[in-house]
């Protein structure tokens, strides 16, 4: 991804996500590191905070508590016809988990990078 997309991209999370205060999760990509990224993160910090994963520790990255929940309960002896069929399936399962709250705040809570209380949960 180009610094320019990102940009763009960060420019409409912010148009869509109007007064609500976003937590942005992301890696190394250099893209996040550009001059111009860098400068509109600072020039947002009022509705935008960004957290960098270290490198190489998947342990640490919410995402992979989602895609393993995802792959145990959702694709566990699934046999697709096609890769259209899997993207479907794949596609309805990650929609269905975006509305369980609770189970992504499990996956945010599994990676030890938040406490309950930044999770609003005590």
């Amino acid at each position: 991804m180009r610094k320019e997309k990102l940009l763009g991209i960060l420019m409409d999370l912010r148009r869509h996500f109007r007064r609500k205060h976003l937590l942005l999760l992301w890696d190394g990509l250099p893209a996040h590191q550009a001059g111009i990224v860098r400068q509109f993160l600072g020039q947002n910090t009022s509705w935008l905070t960004v957290i960098r994963f270290p490198a190489y520790a998947p342990e640490l990255n919410p995402q992979e508590f989602l895609w393993s929940g995802v792959k145990r309960s959702d694709l566990g002896n699934y046999c697709p016809y096609s890769s259209r069929n899997l993207g479907a399936k794949v596609y309805r399962s990650l929609r269905r988990r975006s509305r369980e709250p609770s189970f992504l705040a499990g996956c945010l809570k599994a990676s030890g990078l938040f406490t309950a209380r930044e999770l609003c949960e005590g």
